[in-house]
């Protein structure tokens, strides 16, 4: 999506044109965005359930090679429910074996944008994505952050 085409997409609704946070001139990322943006007000079932979040991991893996390198320069500008949703993708679409490594730890870096309408600690319980693919050293930053006393307790919280 180009900047003219993202610019046109925003005066569909009064909503995208306000949302929108995005300072990004990246047409992969442009085009990831405007998908959360369009969606994020749609039921959080839908999200929950993996549809939105496929759709965003399948632009990812239609996109270049350092589309998440693109978006993690982008993303500290967009809402905290846009970042939520982002992170939800990354860790709960049904694409559980595409880039584990990488989508994990986008994850753990989108925690350094800190904001008051985002909670990227409740959406590990919508988890699927196969840890088991994941590095040891991942897995343990993993749960340090979400505070498990260990790797294995971690994957004992994922595969029960």
């Amino acid at each position: 999506m180009t900047k003219e085409e993202f610019e046109q997409f925003l005066t569909k609704k009064e909503t995208y044109a306000q949302n929108s946070r995005t300072q990004s001139s990246d047409e992969e990322v442009l085009q990831i965005y405007a998908y959360i943006l369009e969606h994020e007000n749609w039921d959080s079932d839908w999200w929950s359930e993996c549809h939105g979040t496929d759709h965003v991991i399948r632009l990812i893996q239609s996109s270049s090679e350092h589309i998440l390198e693109k978006i993690k320069e982008d993303v500290r500008n967009w809402s905290g429910f846009q970042i939520e949703l982002f992170a939800q993708s990354l860790i709960s679409s049904l694409e559980l074996d595409y880039k584990v490594n990488e989508r994990i730890t986008l994850y753990l870096e989108l925690f350094d944008f800190p904001k008051y309408d985002c909670d990227l600690y409740i959406i590990f319980d919508q988890l699927h994505i196969n840890l088991n693919l994941a590095d040891e050293e991942v897995l343990e930053r993993l749960a340090e952050k979400l505070n498990f006393s260990s790797t294995e307790a971690l994957m004992q919280f994922a595969y029960p």
